[in-house]
Formats: C-alpha cells, structure tokens, sequence
C-alpha cells in the first residue's frame, strides 16, 4: 500500500476510528482526548440532578472511554520520542479502567439502597 493510500483510508475514517487507532499522536491524544475529556466529565458528574442523568453521563463516559482509551494505548506504542513519555501514557489506561470499574460499584451500590 503506498503512502497516498494510507492517508487516504486515514482521512476518509472517522473520528472515533482514528482516535482508537492512535492516529491523532500521543500529546494531543492524552491532552486533548483523554485528559481534558476526563476532566469535563467528572464536571458533569458533579452536576447530576437525578438518577437518569447520572446514567445517561455514566454511559456516554463509558462509550467514549474505550476507544479514547486504546487510542492512547496505541499512539503510546507508534510514539518515536523519549521511551519514557510512552511508558508513562500508558500507565494513565490502567488507572483510567481501574477507576472506572470503582465508578460503576460506587453508582451501583448507592442504587441498591434505593
């Protein structure tokens, strides 16, 4: 496949398959995508005024989290520069999924009681 094709199928993807492909490049996939996105969401999820907005917010978190999460990944492993900015992006999926997981049992559990 030669160069132009390959900037072809990149630009004719859309946006969530090149975010979970690695394609934006890893500052601005963990700047933009992930830790501005992050912190937007979590001000939203101080905002909630009743359970279905909280799982309306829980939802969309989850549903963007996954390919803004392995496009991290996988922009960390085709970074070119110092090693260890690659190593340290990757460190963020871990916690971001391991937070997460403690979320939805927090939510679930506040939900069993009503």
């Amino acid at each position: 496949m030669s160069e132009n094709e390959t900037n072809e199928n990149t630009t004719e993807r859309g946006f969530f398959s090149k975010l979970s492909n690695g394609d934006f490049g890893l500052a601005k996939t963990f700047w933009l995508y992930n830790i501005l996105v992050s912190v937007v969401a979590n001000i939203l999820m101080k905002l909630v005024v009743s359970i279905e907005f909280l799982i309306f917010v829980l939802v969309a978190i989850i549903a963007y989290s996954i390919p803004a999460l392995i496009g991290l990944w996988k922009s960390a492993s085709k970074y070119n520069g110092s090693k260890i900015w690659s190593v340290l992006a990757k460190i963020w999926p871990v916690f971001s999924v391991i937070s997460l997981i403690f979320t939805i049992l927090l939510i679930a559990a506040s939900l069993v009681r009503y």
